[in-house]
């Protein structure tokens, strides 16, 4: 029997199984989807003894749950900073940490130990940072790339609506180019300007620094600040969680 792991993020949401250790038969679909028959495919590849969902957007979270039972899946553990989490929580308000970074956080305690930093590069850009004795102390939150270039477009009359692609210029020759250059090394600057700083601020010239979103490699590709890029971050959190709250007897 397999592990449901769901991730529900503001658009998206992303969906994988978790057996014997691995994460197998991942995939995606709306968050904001009609009726539960459009999650059937997606959600009953595997034989499921238990499930776990993470999300941003509580409002969805009763439509979710209503489509888990019409499928005849199990009620899930929903992430929340009162679950065993493999990590302490020293945070004001640790109920407001969004149930993302709780998997990211999980991940990384248990892949990379502490002191480590989770960067997800999504619709924001999220630094989660772990520190050697007091467990999540909090992070970090900066515009994400899609906002970048949505809100350049959006705010000035000529400047177009570009996505991130590869350029190895330093000076545009058009306007897509230049939004492309200052995206690259801006955004390169700014997360090598923090993760500088987190070294310091944790005393960890070796900070391990675990990256998963959607734009981690573009912006670490030929860069040499070492990370680890994994895409199944989240998911690999989860699945902890998952082991951490509901142990095999």
């Amino acid at each position: 029997m397999s592990t449901l792991l769901i991730d529900i993020g503001n658009t998206s949401a992303s969906v994988g199984y978790s057996k014997h250790g691995k994460i197998v038969d991942t995939g995606h679909c709306p968050s904001r989807f009609q009726d539960a028959n459009e999650l059937e495919p997606l959600l009953t590849q595997h034989s499921v003894s238990k499930v776990v969902l993470a999300s941003v957007v509580p409002a969805l979270d009763a439509r979710w749950i209503r489509a888990l039972e019409k499928l005849g899946l199990p009620h899930p553990l929903q992430v929340n900073h009162r679950l065993e989490l493999g990590v302490k929580i020293d945070y004001p308000q640790p109920a407001s940490i969004g149930a993302d970074r709780l998997a990211n956080a999980a991940a990384a305690a248990f892949q990379a130990g502490t002191p480590s930093v989770v960067c997800d590069f999504g619709t924001a850009l999220t630094f989660d940072v772990l520190h050697a004795s007091r467990g999540y102390i909090g992070g970090i939150i900066c515009p994400g790339l899609p906002l970048m270039f949505d809100y350049l477009s959006e705010k000035t009359a000529l400047l177009p609506r570009v996505k991130p692609s590869k350029t190895e210029a330093v000076v545009g020759r058009n306007t897509p180019e230049a939004m492309q250059i200052g995206a690259r090394l801006g955004y390169r600057g700014m997360v090598r300007e923090i993760l500088t700083a987190l070294q310091t601020e944790l005393d960890a010239p070796h900070l391990p620094v675990l990256c998963t979103g959607g734009y981690a490699k573009w912006i670490f590709e030929e860069w040499d600040f070492p990370v680890s890029i994994d895409p199944l971050l989240t998911l690999r959190g989860l699945a902890r969680i998952a082991e951490l709250n509901h142990p095999q007897p």
